[in-house]
Protein backbone atom coordinates (compact mmCIF):
# COMPACT_ATOMS: atom_id res chain seq x y z
CA UNK A 1 0.00 0.00 0.00
CA UNK A 2 1.07 3.45 -1.27
CA UNK A 3 1.12 5.58 2.54
CA UNK A 4 1.44 9.46 2.40
CA UNK A 5 3.30 10.88 5.44
CA UNK A 6 2.96 14.68 6.58
CA UNK A 7 4.07 16.59 9.43
CA UNK A 8 4.95 20.11 10.55
CA UNK A 9 7.50 21.38 12.57
CA UNK A 10 5.94 19.47 15.95
CA UNK A 11 5.06 16.55 14.25
CA UNK A 12 8.67 15.90 12.49
CA UNK A 13 10.54 13.71 14.87
CA UNK A 14 7.37 11.16 15.45
CA UNK A 15 6.56 11.07 11.51
CA UNK A 16 11.09 10.22 11.00
CA UNK A 17 10.76 7.63 13.72
CA UNK A 18 7.55 6.20 11.88
CA UNK A 19 8.89 6.53 8.39
CA UNK A 20 12.00 4.56 9.44
CA UNK A 21 9.43 1.91 10.89
CA UNK A 22 6.88 1.80 7.69
CA UNK A 23 9.12 1.67 5.33
CA UNK A 24 9.71 -1.80 5.66
CA UNK A 25 6.74 -2.82 4.47
CA UNK A 26 4.78 -0.09 2.71
CA UNK A 27 5.78 2.44 -0.28
CA UNK A 28 5.82 5.56 1.62
CA UNK A 29 6.11 9.06 -0.01
CA UNK A 30 7.15 11.89 2.38
CA UNK A 31 5.24 14.89 1.40
CA UNK A 32 7.20 17.02 4.24
CA UNK A 33 11.02 15.48 4.12
CA UNK A 34 12.71 18.78 5.27
CA UNK A 35 12.22 20.07 8.75
CA UNK A 36 10.87 23.66 9.27
CA UNK A 37 10.76 25.63 12.32
CA UNK A 38 8.13 27.70 11.85
CA UNK A 39 5.94 26.27 9.32
CA UNK A 40 2.01 26.10 9.40
CA UNK A 41 -0.08 22.65 9.64
CA UNK A 42 -2.71 24.57 6.93
CA UNK A 43 -0.15 24.94 4.69
CA UNK A 44 1.29 20.61 5.18
CA UNK A 45 -2.36 19.91 5.02
CA UNK A 46 -3.10 21.55 1.67
CA UNK A 47 0.37 19.99 0.40
CA UNK A 48 -0.56 16.69 1.57
CA UNK A 49 -4.00 16.76 -0.31
CA UNK A 50 -1.91 17.82 -3.35
CA UNK A 51 -0.11 14.94 -3.17
CA UNK A 52 -2.92 12.51 -2.60
CA UNK A 53 -5.08 13.91 -5.33
CA UNK A 54 -1.92 13.17 -7.57
CA UNK A 55 -1.60 9.60 -6.31
CA UNK A 56 -5.27 8.64 -7.01
CA UNK A 57 -7.92 9.54 -9.02
CA UNK A 58 -10.57 9.00 -5.97
CA UNK A 59 -8.91 10.84 -3.31
CA UNK A 60 -8.11 8.35 -0.41
CA UNK A 61 -9.66 5.27 -1.76
CA UNK A 62 -5.69 4.19 -3.17
CA UNK A 63 -3.66 5.45 -0.86
CA UNK A 64 -3.96 6.45 2.99
CA UNK A 65 -1.89 9.33 4.66
CA UNK A 66 -0.60 9.90 8.48
CA UNK A 67 -0.59 13.68 9.09
CA UNK A 68 1.04 14.80 12.41
CA UNK A 69 1.28 17.85 13.99
CA UNK A 70 1.37 18.99 17.52
CA UNK A 71 -1.91 17.96 18.92
CA UNK A 72 -3.05 16.21 16.10
CA UNK A 73 -6.62 18.37 16.47
CA UNK A 74 -4.95 20.94 13.77
CA UNK A 75 -3.74 18.34 10.92
CA UNK A 76 -7.30 17.25 11.15
CA UNK A 77 -9.40 20.66 11.20
CA UNK A 78 -6.92 21.85 8.49
CA UNK A 79 -7.23 18.32 6.44
CA UNK A 80 -11.07 18.06 6.43
CA UNK A 81 -11.32 21.27 4.68
CA UNK A 82 -10.87 19.53 1.12
CA UNK A 83 -13.50 17.98 -0.15
CA UNK A 84 -13.00 14.17 -1.13
CA UNK A 85 -10.83 13.99 2.47
CA UNK A 86 -11.95 12.54 5.83
CA UNK A 87 -9.38 13.01 8.84
CA UNK A 88 -9.55 12.27 12.41
CA UNK A 89 -7.30 12.37 14.87
CA UNK A 90 -6.22 8.82 16.85
CA UNK A 91 -5.87 7.88 19.85
CA UNK A 92 -6.48 4.69 20.81
CA UNK A 93 -7.46 1.54 18.24
CA UNK A 94 -10.77 1.32 18.64
CA UNK A 95 -11.50 4.51 17.92
CA UNK A 96 -9.52 4.42 14.79
CA UNK A 97 -11.12 1.18 13.86
CA UNK A 98 -14.34 2.64 14.04
CA UNK A 99 -13.67 5.77 12.08
CA UNK A 100 -12.04 3.35 9.82
CA UNK A 101 -15.11 1.36 9.69
CA UNK A 102 -17.78 4.04 9.90
CA UNK A 103 -16.38 6.98 8.22
CA UNK A 104 -13.86 5.63 5.73
CA UNK A 105 -11.02 8.13 6.69
CA UNK A 106 -8.28 8.36 4.59
CA UNK A 107 -6.24 10.63 6.62
CA UNK A 108 -5.14 9.36 10.16
CA UNK A 109 -3.69 12.69 12.67
CA UNK A 110 -1.40 12.05 15.29
CA UNK A 111 -0.15 14.62 18.23
CA UNK A 112 3.58 14.63 18.10
CA UNK A 113 3.37 15.59 21.51
CA UNK A 114 1.70 12.99 23.16
CA UNK A 115 2.37 9.65 21.31
CA UNK A 116 4.69 7.54 21.69
CA UNK A 117 6.30 5.37 18.44
CA UNK A 118 5.01 2.22 19.72
CA UNK A 119 1.42 3.36 19.98
CA UNK A 120 1.56 5.40 16.76
CA UNK A 121 2.94 2.38 14.82
CA UNK A 122 0.13 0.28 16.67
CA UNK A 123 -2.62 3.10 15.41
CA UNK A 124 -1.35 3.26 12.09
CA UNK A 125 -1.49 -0.45 11.84
CA UNK A 126 -5.50 -0.59 13.02
CA UNK A 127 -5.80 2.11 10.23
CA UNK A 128 -4.57 0.73 7.69
CA UNK A 129 -5.87 -3.26 7.66
CA UNK A 130 -9.44 -2.28 8.73
CA UNK A 131 -11.67 -2.49 5.61
CA UNK A 132 -14.84 0.11 5.44
CA UNK A 133 -17.89 -1.02 6.41
CA UNK A 134 -20.36 -2.11 3.77
CA UNK A 135 -23.24 -1.47 5.61
CA UNK A 136 -25.71 0.57 3.62
CA UNK A 137 -26.00 3.35 6.50
CA UNK A 138 -22.07 4.03 6.68
CA UNK A 139 -22.22 4.15 3.11
CA UNK A 140 -25.00 6.88 3.04
CA UNK A 141 -23.40 8.97 5.84
CA UNK A 142 -20.53 8.97 4.18
CA UNK A 143 -21.76 10.05 0.63
CA UNK A 144 -23.46 12.77 2.39
CA UNK A 145 -20.00 13.99 3.73
CA UNK A 146 -18.74 14.30 0.16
Amino acid sequence: MKLFLAADHAGFKLKEQIKKELAKKHEIIDVTPTFKKDDDYPLVAKALVEHLRRGTSDVGRATRSVFICGSGVGAAIASNRYKGIRAAQGYDKKEVKLAREHNDINILTLSGWNTKLKTALELIDVFLKTPTSKAIRHKRRIKQLN
